[in-house]
């Protein structure tokens, strides 16, 4: 029978260390951001750690809670000022966070301060855990040198027996490795009980279920409604929300699941791309073999010397771009249309709660609500610079960004740049505009919902191959159409394109649109040969006989064209131009080795 690993909770008041002792039994697996003041971690930090300290033939996993200060009791939120008052409330949400983290826990590291000695609320915290019939072990933090020795004696007035006490130094890792041996026989002792078949009290998103397939981020400005769509994705009170900007600090992670059907075989396979000579080589042969009369088609075009008419290069090129300024208008209102009527037609189908289908094809996605971010002058403390900074390496790191925006104070300056960086990285994007029950009276009429949204995508037409969708995270509405846009887009990012079709639709578009490229003589530009060499995000070698100084409206319409042709939705495409010869080098090379 399936056994599932044990869960242990770092409990305690504000500023004890108890991220800094997280960090300590993570090791170098996760990062909590820790500061000299009360109230830097705020949600519940989940962490799988392998603890083999005890024996090294028996190393164990085990899940790690990292929680916010706890108060056992309800603090006033009036306050002098507002940040006081904000201060006050945050309290109370962590320690119901706290409170959730007892519940599901088998074993609690209650965290105290050696300097400061047993205070009042620490024997309030210490009596209300064991009246949850939890174990109980007491970490005595800040003990960082043995001249303290004698001060932990003033703990057992908590209640626990001298083998279930440890005297650690988070901040210079004393103590440390005592701690993970005693926690790793316990483990062993956990994992040869009953316990460990009892799956009743483990929180959902905590660990995957099924293969993960992508790695998501939740990305935005400040209050735009991310921690609530992390809870509602993963079906558990995860993430603290509220409705003070910047309630997020640290990035929180889980699991949730999809459902692909048979498309989820297509998951499974091994992604096979032109990414090295060999393989580039292999590919081309095949072409060849495959298509012959296409590949004569794109040699014979490759090597025809065209005549050139009596224009300078310079107009021949300027023609060559004006041409494309209308197939880029075309293309846009083309997208709009068909994106308008996917996404309302959808959500007037789509009842307020979703709910799963039913099948065997399910997949597991890794997901991160992150920190708001604010423009950079905006930000004036350690605490919201680090958290910015591991925001934005959240989106270097994920395949998909969800960008949320304030439907009701639409795409802001900062809502650019940020989805500018996401592109840049190669990140595939799809934006949500939330809180739409907030304006849902204003676009009742039909017209009225098509131009708010038109409008939303003049803003953003750089983005108009993504998918822009009406939702509300907290009344549940639009999950259907975000799941559907996300299935899609995770299977586009594992696609392979057909060498055949891909190379049939470049000579395509080059003969439909030729461009003679300055500094080329007046020879139009070709294409010898393209490939896909990466699918995820979908990159694309082109050989070419000019590979320098191809202008970006032309990138574009490459780009445009290959959306028409292909499901290429909400996922950048990155394009790199070598010349033909550059193709026989790579040949010859793969031939003599």
């Amino acid at each position: 029978m399936k056994k599932r690993s044990m869960i242990i909770s770092l409990i305690g008041r504000p500023n004890v260390g108890k991220s800094s002792l997280f960090n300590r039994l993570m090791k170098s697996q996760h990062k909590a951001i820790t500061y000299d003041t009360p109230g830097v971690t705020r949600d519940r930090h989940y962490g799988i750690s392998t603890f083999n300290d005890s024996d090294d033939e028996r190393p164990i996993d085990t899940i790690l809670v990292d929680t916010g200060g706890f108060y056992p009791t309800k603090i006033n939120e009036n306050g002098k000022n507002q940040k006081e008052e904000n201060a006050n409330k945050f309290f109370n949400i962590m320690t119901d966070h706290a409170y959730q983290a007892i519940d599901e826990s088998d074993l609690i590291l209650f965290v105290v301060d050696a300097r400061e000695g047993v205070l009042p609320f620490d024997k309030t915290i210490a009596d209300y855990i064991r009246k949850q019939k939890k174990k109980l072990w007491i970490i005595v933090n800040k003990f960082d040198s043995e001249a303290q020795r004698g001060d932990e004696i003033d703990f057992y007035e908590l209640g626990v027996d001298f083998e279930l006490m440890h005297t650690v130094s988070a901040a210079h890792g004393i103590g440390i490795d005592n701690l993970r041996e005693d926690i790793h026989k316990e483990l062993i002792s956990f994992e040869d009980s009953d316990d460990s078949l009892d799956i009743s009290n483990l929180q959902k998103g905590v660990t995957p279920r099924e293969k993960v397939v992508a790695r998501l981020a939740i990305i935005g400005a400040p209050n735009a409604g991310k921690s609530t769509l992390l809870n509602l994705l993963i079906g558990a009170n995860r993430a603290l929300v509220s409705d003070i900007a910047g309630t997020t600090v640290d990035p929180i992670e889980g699991f949730f699941d999809l459902y692909f059907g048979k498309d989820a075989l297509k998951l499974d396979q091994d992604i096979k791309v032109g990414s090295t000579d060999n393989l580039l080589f292999k590919q081309y042969e095949d072409f060849r073999k495959n298509n012959p009369d296409l590949y004569e088609s794109l040699v014979s075009s490759y090597n025809t010397e065209e005549e050139i008419e009596d224009e300078t290069e310079a107009e021949l090129a300027d023609e060559s771009l004006m041409a494309l300024e209308s197939e880029d208008n075309d293309f846009i209102s083309e997208r709009e249309d068909k994106m308008y009527e996917q996404v309302f037609k959808s959500s007037e189908q789509e009842s307020e709660e979703s709910t799963d289908e039913e099948g065997s094809y399910w997949k597991s996605v890794h997901i991160v609500d992150t920190a708001g971010i604010r423009k950079q002058k905006k930000i004036d403390d350690f605490i919201e610079s680090q958290s910015v900074y591991r925001s934005l390496r959240c989106i270097t790191e994920s395949d998909i960004c969800i960008y949320m925006i304030d439907a009701e104070k639409g795409v802001s300056h900062q809502d650019k740049r940020l989805l500018d960086i996401a592109i840049e990285k190669g990140t595939s994007v799809i934006v949500c505009l939330n809180k739409i029950d907030l304006i849902s009276d204003k676009i009742k009429d039909p017209n009225d919902k098509k131009e708010w949204l038109l409008k939303i995508r003049d803003t953003m037409p750089w983005l108009n191959y993504c998918d822009v969708l009406p939702i509300s995270a907290k009344n549940k509405r639009g999950m259907k159409a975000l799941k559907r846009s996300l299935l899609k887009t995770i299977l586009i990012r594992r696609q392979v394109l057909p060498t055949g079709e891909l190379n049939r639709f470049v000579l395509y578009l080059t003969e439909k649109h030729p461009i003679i490229l300055k500094g080329s003589r007046g020879r139009r530009f070709k294409i010898k040969y393209a490939s896909q060499i990466k699918a995820n995000p979908p990159t694309f070698l082109f050989f070419t006989n000019k590979s320098k100084g191809v202008p970006e409206n032309y990138r574009r319409y490459l780009k445009n064209g290959l959306r028409t042709a292909f499901p290429l939705d909400n996922t950048p495409i990155h394009l790199i131009f070598r010349t033909g010869s550059d193709l026989q080098k790579r040949m010859k090379r793969v031939t003599k080795s």
